[in-house]
């Protein structure tokens, strides 16, 4: 049901993503707005857990069981796949969650976690693994971009105008995640407003974005 509500929105080109208002926000690109469709789609649709080494969102009934193995065992964040081997058909992590959204919308890059995303050269990155660093000024980031943070990758959905007496690079997020936001199993896929972009999981470390999207002219 996920694939064919996913499949939808990208066969005509409408869902369940609308585009926020704000800085940075502009006109979204065809490509940008596909990314952003299939990253709610699996956010508003799926109940996936997070599970480390996970790659793959399934089915409904899928996901249940596995969230229930969870529930059960209660396996330390690492051991999960190891102790609920269920999960392996719903179960994903953070940098898994990011090349899914990438393959499911037209634009698959060699995966890679976050660890060889923070320690590869830019050149690597680029003819390996189609991403562009953009280094570590938040100014630069769009809709669709990676912020890397130690041991930790999420996409960015947009940034908010700057709010005195707040936070200067305040922004919203899409991650798999398996930290306090997490109420329980089968809610590994969230959204996070208004977070401070630069210290969300401790210091940003890099922000990266998909080769295409680097190709398309500013508006």
């Amino acid at each position: 049901m996920l694939n064919l509500i996913i499949s939808f929105f990208l066969f005509f080109g409408f869902g369940p993503y609308t585009q926020p208002s704000g800085l940075a926000a502009g006109s979204l690109s065809p490509e940008v707005s596909r990314i952003m469709g299939v990253a709610s789609a699996l956010l508003e649709e799926s109940q996936a857990s997070y599970v480390y080494g996970g790659s793959r969102v399934g089915e409904r009934d899928e996901c249940l069981r596995c969230a229930q193995c969870l529930e059960t065992h209660q396996p330390r964040p690492l051991d999960r796949l190891q102790k609920c081997p269920l999960c392996k058909k719903c179960g994903i992590d953070c940098s898994h969650f990011l090349a899914l959204i990438f393959e499911q919308a037209g634009m698959p890059y060699p995966y890679l976690d976050t660890t060889l995303m923070l320690q590869l050269d830019p050149r690597s990155l680029r003819e390996r693994y189609q991403l562009v660093d953009l280094g570590q000024k938040i100014e630069l980031a769009k809709a669709g971009d990676f912020l890397v943070y130690q041991g930790h990758v999420v996409m960015l959905e947009k940034r908010h105008r700057p709010v005195s007496g707040l936070p200067l690079h305040r922004g919203d997020l899409i991650h798999a995640t398996g930290g306090r936001a997490i109420k329980a199993p089968g809610q590994g896929i969230q959204r996070e407003r208004f977070v401070e972009l630069t210290q969300f999981r401790g210091p940003l470390r890099r922000i990266l974005r998909h080769l295409k999207l680097a190709e398309i002219p500013s508006p």
